[in-house]
């Protein structure tokens, strides 16, 4: 299936449906407001020319099309980006990109179908149109004022006990440029995944072993790149133990492996964890991917760092990362997080100290966060950085 086959199924099916009964099922959405200070290049926290802000609104909901609970799903939703004025006073940089300049800017992050091709003989989902992807090489990350979401068609089946299998077509992603830019980039418009034809992605989850969730997926976007990927973890007794497995070839040799490791530990509000990941050297144009996110820039190694994303999944890298959170009850969930990635072919580290503190005031969600990143290169002293998110949910 091509870009252009989904958007026929996808006016094909809304032609079908159209003069079907349409029923609201939820909607709901959130308002945010962003904001993040450093002193970057010698520059001064709480100084508009080093510090970034940006203002959200996501609406969103489902419609039942046709008269039973088992019919069509429609799922959208929208999403608007506003600086509200920040930029005269506050600040002098957006977290996400807008239409024009510091315009405020729109767009649909989520119009898609939902429904089951085989009603009545098969346990299957399907959902075409544009949507959120959570796998381990194609995934829409949440560390933004806004999200990256993916133009695809995702077949999703249940019919094997405690098992998932899933099959996907992916084709646009709303980051300009595709997996080779920054997540910040949403809202430019949307650009081809990786190549014309999209890629595919194939994945099975299971728990069929006790205590273990184990997952495998493959992904291809043809003459350019396949990749593996295996992972499995278990808890018992309050320890989770956690193992991944890449395997990158793509058609430049752009071959390798990356590895990752997890233990944690919880008891009583209190979470431990220790993490270690290496990547492989790898050559050629695609080393550049990585395992990296490729629709974006995140890794979903155990040891992705908490803010400065983008490092632990680069060719010849090695990481280690630990964590300790502390959920105090009715005050506030305080965590520390430490990253140090090592990359060998530049011979560069990334070392980041992440302190964060969150509390929900019944629909309204708040973290405050101090981040300490230091960079191994010649005459740039350490960075440091205060954020705080707001996000009120309707």
């Amino acid at each position: 299936m091509n870009r252009i086959g989904l958007s026929l199924a996808v006016i094909a099916m809304i032609g079908t449906v159209a003069n079907a009964e349409i029923k609201s099922e939820s909607f709901g959405g959130s308002a945010s407001l962003f904001y993040g200070t450093n002193d970057a290049n010698n520059g001064d926290i709480f100084n508009k020319a080093t510090s970034i802000g940006n203002t959200a609104i996501q609406l969103g909901g489902t419609a039942l099309v046709g008269s039973c609970d088992t019919c069509v799903k429609l799922n959208y939703g929208v999403t608007g980006v506003s600086t509200m004025g920040l930029e005269n006073t506050l600040v002098s940089g957006t977290w996400v990109n807008h239409t024009n300049g510091l315009n405020d800017g729109v767009w649909i992050d989520t119009l898609n179908l939902a429904f089951n091709p085989l009603d009545g003989i098969s346990n299957t989902a399907m959902v075409v149109g544009r949507q959120a992807l959570a796998t381990p090489m194609v995934l829409t990350e949440t560390w933004n004022i806004a999200k990256n979401t993916y133009d695809a068609a995702v077949v999703v089946n249940n019919d094997v006990t405690d098992t998932t299998l899933v099959g996907a077509w992916v084709g646009r992603s709303n980051v300009a440029g595709g997996s080779t830019v920054n997540v910040a980039n949403i809202g430019d418009g949307y650009s081809q995944f990786l190549t014309p034809e999209g890629a595919y992605a194939f994945g099975a989850v299971t728990k069929l072993i006790p205590t273990v969730t184990a997952q495998a997926w493959y992904y291809i976007a043809p003459s350019t790149t396949n990749v593996a990927w295996i992972q499995a973890e278990t808890e018992v007794a309050g320890f989770t133990l956690g193992g991944q497995y890449g395997m990158f070839d793509a058609a430049d040799n752009s071959d390798g492996n990356a590895i990752g490791v997890k233990l944690g530990y919880s008891y009583e509000g209190i979470g431990l964890g220790v993490a270690y990941s290496t990547v492989d050297a790898m050559t050629g144009t695609s080393a550049a991917l990585g395992f990296k996110n490729l629709g974006g820039n995140q890794s979903s190694l155990y040891t992705e760092a908490w803010w400065n994303y983008g490092y632990v999944g680069e060719s010849d890298t090695d990481t280690i990362s630990a964590s300790a959170t502390y959920d105090i009850k009715d005050v506030a969930d305080l965590g520390l997080f430490v990253t140090m990635a090592d990359n060998g072919t530049s011979n560069t580290t990334m070392q980041e100290i992440a302190v964060t503190a969150g509390k929900s005031i019944d629909n309204l969600d708040v973290t405050l966060a101090y981040i300490n990143s230091d960079f191994d290169v010649a005459n740039q002293d350490a960075v440091n950085e205060i954020q705080a998110y707001f996000t009120y949910n309707f």
